[in-house]
């Protein structure tokens, strides 16, 4: 059932429907005073209900299973190492969880142009429809959709050159979730370099055989690993067999969706929480029944149905991204490689900066380590500058980040018609309101945590709830008048940067911007056209976009990561400063990349401006193992919450005290409880217990039975539990 019960339940098969009583059918069944729908897990003997009464099952909802036995079996062991019920695991993986009815939806069409035969070349046109015809001569074809965004208003052009007969309009399905744009690609047609064809060699040979294997493909920015991905599709394919490409988050990947879908055509399927719910049923469907051979989505795509997966690529497999953490807390990259074993595909695991997981995978022979040393073509990896911050602790405001070396470097690519991009990890305008009377701060009334200015909404906002309030004329602890925005982020950025180059195109990309739909892509675009000169943004800016005219980088803060208290600190501070900096000199014009820090003398800075990943990891990989810290433990975070306090304390004591007894045998270490680092949020408290085991603790075989009467008994207490297994934000 959909339900958080960690148990299945039996019912009874009416007579002469016993043909269609088979694992993987959903059925109606009565549930007390409701009729749920539920999956089919395994059929028994009668005898196996030792004279227990069972309710009848009212309907069968399937004539074929709705999931192969198969896919149910990954999702079950799922669920046991997420340590979430099944129901919960079906209700997260299938696109409507356990829907009764799958009702046909109408295809969403658009409206696609190209230029009439013989259509005249001076024709009386206005200035706005020969950017059209330009736009399709280049193209050869564009949806409605597509030209509005290279010609503003050019859909509308479109339709009234198509009433005159100079160009032709064709009503076509909707390609769902995927670019408007057929991008060249270009890459295809060419041989691939010794590096790309040593992993693909590799790939290829693991693909034909019948085990499951794992690849890291460490490939630095530029160097080509999507076309490794590509190609490796292609060889998946031409076996029969199918193939899931996860990436981070889909609407930052305009370019990549357009060359998927200029290789693939109509081969490829696209599942991702931006599509409605009958878009991503109708996708799920497409999959389900191999209509498709290929699935593009974000991290929920790993649940794909397809009947003969082969191989799943991983891009970007060290984001942070693919780690749920809503519901059930689930890591894609762990997911992929555990369906892959049940199902005996092939993983690819690919990242400019490997996670130590990966790594560390590769050095215990669970994984093959291939290698794309060097960018394609002429490109060389951009010059990377460390600047000393320290001596701007004078200046005011936004100013103190400002370096002359910044500002010189930033006036210099403009001098030259190239393109900046400026990287902060903060949004809003200001983090903090602060009373400079008495150092207060303006905080949340639901959350432990200070409210951050947005000028755009003239208000402060709260990062985790939401709540939104205008900000106060007095200091509510004090009743001072001397309250200042202190602090940067990136909308306070972008203005600076507009008052200081006035001439300049200055845009903002972060997930203030994502909110608006169309948004996002909106930017992307105009950085695409060259509409921008300089693109002001948080990670957003850094996952994986190819601007050619961006030759110049500037980090205003490194230590904004660096310095928080998590032992993943260095490791994503390398990652994403790292993935950063690769947005520079990927054209023809060298790039260069400027780090501003606190602490200039920071071995992972240096290590970054060394482009030296395998130093930085040796050293990372050496820390953790003499802490027993992952890769080389397992971690596993039980959080408990609820309205009133006491009680959560009275629930996590409890449980501490329960587990320390159980696990008295094993080698694990309970620290805790005590509150969480944001001890309230929602206004729900929060206490946390963390648990440290050895690397190859079975946690699937220990864990689900351990915590089913301790959750009941939480909840007893008026709180709730979630367990967190390998958490990625432990401090949150």
């Amino acid at each position: 059932m959909p339900l958080p019960l960690d148990k299945p339940f039996t019912y009874r098969v009416p007579a002469g429907q016993e043909a269609r009583a088979r694992v993987g059918v959903r059925v109606l069944v009565p549930f007390g005073a409701q009729k749920l729908t539920g999956l089919v897990t395994a059929v028994v003997d009668e005898s196996a209900l030792e004279g227990h009464a069972a309710k009848a099952v009212l309907a069968f909802l399937d004539d074929e299973p709705y999931i192969t036995e198969r896919h149910l079996a990954f999702l079950s062991r799922a669920a046991r190492e997420c340590l979430a019920p099944l129901g919960e695991m079906l209700r997260t993986a299938l696109p409507r969880g356990l829907a009764r009815h799958e009702a046909p939806t109408a295809p969403r069409t658009e409206t696609v142009y190209h230029l009439a035969p013989g259509a005249p070349e001076g024709a009386p046109m206005t200035p706005k429809q020969r950017l059209v015809a330009d736009a399709l001569r280049e193209a050869g074809e564009l949806a409605a959709g597509a030209l509005s965004e290279k010609v503003p208003g050019g859909g509308d052009a479109a339709k009234r050159m198509a009433a005159r007969g100079w160009l032709l309009a064709e009503a076509r399905e909707r390609v769902v979730g995927l670019s408007d744009t057929h991008l060249p690609d270009l890459a295809g047609a060419l041989d691939p370099t010794p590096a790309q064809a040593t992993a693909l060699e590799a790939i290829g040979a693991a693909l034909r055989g019948p085990e499951s294997a794992a690849f890291v493909l460490h490939g630095i920015t530029g160097s080509g690993k999507t076309e490794v991905y590509l190609r490796a599709i292609d060889m998946a394919r031409a076996q029969g067999r199918q193939s899931i490409y996860l990436v981070p988050e889909i609407v930052l990947t305009p370019q990549l969706l357009g060359r998927v879908r200029s290789r693939f055509g109509d081969g490829v399927a696209v599942l991702h929480s931006q599509l409605t719910p009958a878009e991503r049923t109708a996708q799920w469907r497409k999959v389900r029944a191999g209509e498709v051979f290929l699935c593009v989505g974000a991290r929920s795509a790993v649940f794909s149905p397809f009947p003969a997966l082969g191989l799943i690529v991983v891009d970007e497999e060290h984001d942070a991204a693919y780690k749920q953490e809503e519901g059930i807390r689930y890591q894609a990259r762990d997911l992929a490689l555990l369906r892959a074993g049940i199902e005996g595909a092939t993983v690819l695991l690919g990242s400019a900066t490997p996670s130590a997981e990966a790594i560390r995978m590769t050095r215990t022979g669970a994984a093959t380590l291939l290698d794309l040393p060097e960018r394609i073509g002429d490109s060389k990896l951009p010059d990377i500058r460390i600047v000393d911050l320290r001596g701007q602790v004078d200046r005011r405001g936004a100013d103190r980040y400002f370096t002359p070396e910044l500002e010189t470097a930033v006036e210099e690519t403009l001098a030259r018609g190239e393109k900046a991009m400026l990287f902060l990890n903060r949004r809003g305008y200001a983090p903090v309101l602060s009373c400079l009377d008495c150092a207060a701060t303006v905080q949340c009334p639901n959350c432990q945590v200070s409210l951050a200015f947005h000028k755009e909404y003239d208000a402060l906002l709260c990062h985790y709830c939401h709540v939104r309030q205008k900000p106060p004329d007095a200091c509510p602890s004090c009743g001072g008048h001397k309250l200042a925005q202190l602090g940067l982020g990136t909308e306070r950025l972008a203005a600076w940067a507009e008052k200081r180059w006035p001439d300049a195109r200055v845009a903002r990309l972060d997930s203030d911007v994502g909110r608006t739909k169309g948004a996002a892509s909106g930017v992307l675009s105009r950085m695409h056209r060259g509409e921008v000169d300089i693109l002001v943004g948080t990670q957003m800016i850094a996952k994986g976009h190819d601007f050619p005219e961006v030759t110049f980088v500037g980090v205003l803060y490194a230590d904004a990561s660096l310095n928080f208290i998590d032992f993943r600190a260095s490791e994503r501070t390398f990652q994403v400063l790292t993935q950063v900096a690769g947005r520079a000199g990927r054209g023809d014009r060298p790039g260069s990349v400027l780090i501003q820090t606190l602490s200039p003398d920071n071995s992972c800075l240096r290590k970054i401006a060394a482009h030296d990943f395998f130093g930085f990891m040796n050293e990372e990989l050496a820390v953790r193992e003499s802490l027993e810290y992952p890769p080389y433990g397992r971690m596993m975070l039980l959080r408990l919450w609820g309205p009133k306090e006491e009680r959560v304390r009275d629930a996590a004591a409890l449980v501490a005290a329960a587990l320390s007894e159980a696990l008295a045998a094993h080698e694990i270490r309970l620290l805790g409880p005590a509150p969480s680092p944001i001890a309230k949020v929602k206004k729900l408290y929060r206490y946390q217990i963390l648990l440290k085991m050895p690397a190859d603790f079975p946690v699937a075989d220990v864990f689900p039975e351990l915590l089913r009467p301790l959750r009941d008994a939480v909840r007893r207490h008026g709180a709730r539990m979630e367990a967190d297994v390998d958490p990625y934000h432990m401090l949150v």
